[in-house]
């Protein structure tokens, strides 16, 4: 269904007119773009004067709300016919203190070059922050810095944090990146089954093969994103992308499981762990260990993985660093904070579709 949030006019007067919008329930506002080049919109601007002629510019912001069983809500504005920025939320499911309900993970806000710097993405920020049901991680430092300061109840979570395991495999992915090859899909080898630390982990190539807790959570938090059937379907079993997943048995039990595809990252062919849940912390090793064999079988030097579970600088069996990149987020669901426990994973907003290919 779509819904026309309103219509934005505006007027460019002055070359050196800082941006500004105020986006209040009223949607005719006046919006004053800043603007430098001495053409606008094919009108010359006189260089010796701080004065242009008057550019009428009208920006429609369109809500597309979706039922749910089609997962989202998308944000576009339109400069006539034009698509000139957008963002989409995904629906999931957390868990708070045992209470289940509804958010949206926000996806990537994309706004063309030529309108940057004028308001687009703050009106975008504005109407998304009326909604109470929101998390989004991944922002530039710009976004991250705006967001408090136009949302009152927008309030940071814990960063993800980028990790790269480094196997002796690293000189062939050096030369392969260096000669340009490159990967495809089906050049990968998936084992059916490995045994690792004393667990023993199975590929699973259907959803029905597929073993679920009865609620869909894994680990016990107070706060947890569910992980239950509907959400392997959409994420990883009816997608374009091609993910293998993996359960962990000990002792002929289901204690975790993980989720990886090929990915391609600054040139270099890498495994990418995508997801991941356990049972006990513990578990986590020998998931770490499990990726590091596949990447090895494979030839290839690396495994990357991003998660807001905070582990060492450096570790050992196998070799992972924690590198000094991390991606911020926010969110708008009351009883989330910096000092939750929430395990966030390439899977979840957008980071395993824009992070790296």
């Amino acid at each position: 269904m779509e819904k026309i949030i309103g219509t934005v006019p505006g007027k460019c007067r002055k070359k050196r007119e800082k941006a500004r919008l105020t986006l209040n329930n009223n949607p005719e506002i006046s919006w004053h773009m800043k603007k430098s080049r001495r053409t606008y919109n094919g009108v010359h601007l006189n260089k010796k004067s701080n004065t242009q002629d008057v550019v009428e510019q009208s920006l429609t912001l369109k809500q597309y709300s979706c039922e749910k069983n089609l997962l989202n809500r998308t944000f576009l504005v339109e400069d006539k016919v034009k698509i000139i920025a957008c963002t989409t939320a995904n629906w999931n499911e957390i868990k708070i203190h045992g209470k289940k309900q509804d958010f949206y993970w926000e996806g990537n806000t994309i706004v063309l070059k030529a309108y940057r710097g004028k308001g687009v993405g703050r009106m975008i920020y504005e109407q998304m922050g009326r909604f109470s049901d929101r998390c989004v991680v991944g922002l530039t430092d710009a976004a991250y810095n705006i967001q408090p300061k136009i949302i009152p109840c927008f309030r940071p979570i814990n960063p993800v944090y980028v990790y790269l395991s480094v196997n002796r495999f690293f000189l062939n992915s050096l030369y392969r990146r260096c000669l340009h090859y490159r990967r495809g899909i089906e050049d990968v080898f998936y084992p059916l089954k490995m045994a690792v630390r004393g667990m023993m982990f199975y590929r699973i190539d259907k959803l029905e093969q597929m073993s679920f807790t009865s609620d869909g959570f894994w680990q016990n938090d107070d706060i947890e994103i569910t992980r239950d059937k509907s959400f392997f379907e959409k994420r990883f079993f009816n997608i374009y992308k091609k993910y293998v997943v993996y359960e962990g048995h000990l002792c002929g039990n289901l204690v975790c499981y993980f989720v990886v595809r090929l990915a391609h990252y600054k040139g270099f062919d890498v495994i990418s762990l995508v997801d991941f849940r356990y049972r006990k912390k513990d578990y986590m090793s020998s998931i770490d260990k499990a990726v590091s064999e596949i990447a090895k079988i494979n030839h290839i030097g690396f495994y990357l993985t991003l998660s807001s579970l905070k582990r060492k600088v450096f570790n050992f069996f196998p070799v992972i660093l924690r590198t000094s990149k991390k991606l911020y987020g926010g969110t708008t669901i009351p009883h989330i904070n910096k000092e939750c426990s929430l395990l966030i994973t390439s899977a979840d907003s957008d980071l395993d579709f824009v992070y790296y290919l």
